[in-house]
């Protein structure tokens, strides 16, 4: 198996971070670079096996994933082989990366009958 990909003519290594039957999160680092410095330099690249899309981000939105994914490992007990796969899905729906954003507790709405 291949440890590299191409981005935009750039190299870049690939780290599994996490794999479940649905999805795949893997760390892209540019690995080899010949001309001017690209936008995507370091990332991540979710892949829904399901849906059969591909998706990269980096910036805030990558430090956003790596904070949540290591949040929720810390926070869940068990150790479910599934364990991210609610939070990708919110997440890339949404296009928000920051667990705190998508899972805000709903307040009770107050009703009166009158």
């Amino acid at each position: 198996m291949r440890d590299y990909t191409y981005i935009e003519g750039y190299r870049f290594a690939i780290w599994t971070v996490y794999r479940s039957k649905r999805f795949n999160v893997d760390r892209l680092d540019i690995n080899y670079a010949d001309k001017d410095k690209p936008e995507f330099v370091r990332g991540f690249r979710i892949v829904d096996h399901q849906e059969d899309e591909t998706y990269t981000i980096h910036g805030e939105d990558a430090d956003n994933l790596a904070y949540s994914l290591c949040f929720i490992h810390n926070s869940v007990k068990e150790d479910p082989p599934d364990q991210f796969d609610p939070f990708l899905i919110q997440a890339i729906a949404k296009k928000e990366y920051l667990v705190s954003k998508l899972f805000v507790e709903e307040r009770p709405v107050d009703t009166a009958v009158h």
